[in-house]
C-alpha cells in the first residue's frame, strides 16, 4: 500500500474533512472571509485526524479480529510512527485553537471537543452501551460551534439535532461487524433487523428535521436525494447484505446535510 496511502487510510479523510467543512462552509457563507473561516475550521480537521489515529492505536488488538487489513494490524505502519503522527496532529489541533480561535468562551468548545473525542476508548471499554449516543453527540460538535457563532439562527438547532439522529443511527449499524471484538453490552442482544428498525427511525427523524429548513426548490431536491440515499442504504444492507456500502451511503446523506448549514 505504501506509507502515504496507509497514513491517508488511518486519518479517515472523508470523516475528517466532513468535520472541517461543517465549520468552514457555514462561516464562509456568512462572512465571506476565507482566512477567518479557515482559522476557525482547522482545529476540527486536526482534531478529527488525531481522534481517528488514537482510536486505531487503542484498538489495534481488536482490529486484528474485526479489521485485519487496517494499516496497524496488517503491519503497514509501525505503532511508534503512528504515535508520533498522533502527537503531531494533537499539537496542531491545540495550537490552531490557541492562535486561530483565541481565548474566548467559544474556544472552550474546541478544547472540550478534543478531550471528549480522544477519550472515546474509555466509553468503548467501560460504557459500551452508551457508545452510539456518545459518538453522535461528539459528531454534533461542529454544528454546536456554528450555533455559538450565530445563536440567533434557530434553524441551526434543528440541524444539530438532525446530525445527532443521523450519526446515532449510523453508529448502531457500524457496530454490527465489530461485535466479535467489542466488549459485550445490551446492544449485542438486539438482532440486526431490530437495529435496522431503530436506525431507520433515526435516519427518518434526521431527514424530517432537515426538511424543516427547506426554503427553495434546490433545498427540496437535496431532501429528496437524502431520502433516496437512506432508502438505498437499507436496500443494500437488508436485501443484498452489503453493510459497508450501506454505511457509505449513510455518510453521503450526512455530507448532503452540509447544505442546510450554509
Amino acid at each position: 500500500m505504501g506509507i502515504p496511502r496507509a497514513v491517508l487510510k488511518i486519518i479517515r479523510p472523508p470523516s475528517s474533512f466532513l468535520a472541517f467543512l461543517s465549520v468552514l462552509l457555514p462561516l464562509l457563507a456568512r462572512t465571506s472571509d476565507l482566512d477567518f473561516s479557515m482559522q476557525k475550521a482547522l482545529p476540527l480537521l486536526f482534531g478529527s485526524m488525531c481522534t481517528f489515529i488514537i482510536n486505531d492505536l487503542d484498538d489495534v488488538e481488536k482490529d486484528r479480529i474485526n479489521h485485519p487489513n487496517r494499516p496497524l494490524p496488517s503491519g503497514e505502519l509501525k505503532p511508534a510512527f503512528v504515535a508520533v503522527l498522533y502527537y503531531c496532529c494533537l499539537t496542531s489541533a491545540l495550537l490552531s485553537v490557541r492562535f486561530g480561535v483565541g481565548t474566548n468562551p467559544i474556544s472552550f468548545l474546541y478544547y472540550l471537543g478534543v478531550v471528549v473525542a480522544i477519550s472515546y476508548r474509555y466509553v468503548v471499554e467501560y460504557l459500551p452501551v452508551f457508545k452510539p449516543a456518545y459518538v453522535a453527540l461528539v459528531s454534533t460538535g461542529p454544528v454546536i460551534i456554528i450555533v455559538q457563532y450565530f445563536p440567533r439562527e434557530t434553524g441551526l438547532y434543528a440541524v444539530a439535532a438532525a446530525v445527532f439522529f443521523f450519526m446515532f443511527g449510523r453508529e448502531l449499524c457500524k457496530d454490527l461487524p465489530d461485535r466479535p471484538g467489542d466488549p459485550v453490552s445490551f446492544l449485542h442482544s438486539l438482532e440486526p433487523r431490530r437495529i435496522a428498525l431503530i436506525s431507520g427511525v433515526c435516519q427518518a427523524a434526521g431527514v424530517a428535521l432537515m426538511s424543516l429548513q427547506v426554503e427553495t426548490i434546490f433545498g427540496l431536491l437535496i431532501i429528496l436525494l437524502m431520502v433516496l440515499l437512506v432508502v438505498l442504504s437499507y436496500v443494500y444492507w437488508l436485501r443484498w447484505g452489503r453493510l459497508i456500502t450501506a454505511l457509505g451511503l449513510m455518510k453521503g446523506t450526512i455530507f448532503l446535510g452540509l447544505f442546510f448549514l450554509i
